[in-house]
């Protein structure tokens, strides 16, 4: 069986870009059994987490993008200068591999379109769309009805459209 760590991050007061937290979280109340994790920003903390994993989804708000995105995470060739905080999904993964030794075979990082990141804690309404088509895959995924193939298809990386 597949050991899953799902990772959410963003920033709750600053409208759109809490999309990552707030999927993290509709997805922790469907799955209970699945790690689940909400945090603000990747810490070095959660390389221990991603250690024992074979896949990792990390979910995060995009200024970058108008559609949901998918792309596959490497870890890093280095994590030098990240000075303890605010790792990218493939810093992270670097320190998980160079710590631990391991890292989750197959990482995704999957971004959600945002537009509205002043301060307040209300998406907008596409991101709001947004976040729950990213949930309604990540579900599909958990539950084995598609695959991380599938998704990388169903919602490409802007390079890929």
């Amino acid at each position: 069986m597949t050991k899953t760590i799902i990772i959410g991050f963003g920033n709750t007061l600053r409208g759109d870009d809490g999309a990552g937290v707030a999927a993290a979280e509709m997805l922790a109340g469907d799955f209970p059994g699945a790690n689940v994790v909400a945090v603000q920003e990747l810490h070095p903390e959660l390389a221990e987490q991603l250690a024992s994993c074979d896949l990792a989804v990390f979910l995060d708000a995009s200024v970058r993008t108008s559609t949901l995105c998918v792309t596959r995470v490497s870890p890093a060739r280095s994590v030098h200068g990240a000075e303890g905080h605010a790792l990218s999904p493939a810093g992270v993964l670097a320190l998980c591999s160079g710590l631990y030794g391991h890292a989750p075979q197959e990482a995704l990082l999957v971004e959600i379109p945002a537009s509205e990141c002043g301060f307040g804690e209300t998406m907008s309404a596409q991101t709001l769309r947004m976040t729950d088509y990213c949930v309604l895959l990540i579900s599909e995924l958990l539950t084995g009805e598609t695959t991380a193939g599938i998704l990388l298809d169903l919602a490409p990386s802007p390079a890929a459209g």
